[in-house]
């Protein structure tokens, strides 16, 4: 087996766990269809959300891009307390 050249589950953690946590409100039923709660938003609207979010993790590893940690390190990387 080769050497791993990037740790993709490391590094975009959080968009990991973000498209995680969208595919378990969809599991577990939380659609407007479903709840009548305007904040589930319609499944067709969670589904859009949805291939955004795994566009924009694609393109950040195909590109190299900055994870959000790594954007949110450097943006409170500057402030002094």
């Amino acid at each position: 087996m080769s050497e791993k050249k990037v740790d993709i589950t490391g590094k975009y953690s959080r968009e990991i766990q973000n498209i995680k946590n969208k595919l378990q409100q969809l599991e577990n039923g939380r659609i407007y269809e479903m709840t009548g709660a305007q904040m589930d938003g319609y499944l067709a609207t969670n589904i859009d959300q949805l291939k955004k979010m795994i566009a924009e993790l694609i393109e950040k590893i195909e590109y190299d891009e900055d994870s959000i940690s790594d954007q949110l390190s450097q943006a409170f990387g500057h402030i002094k307390l």
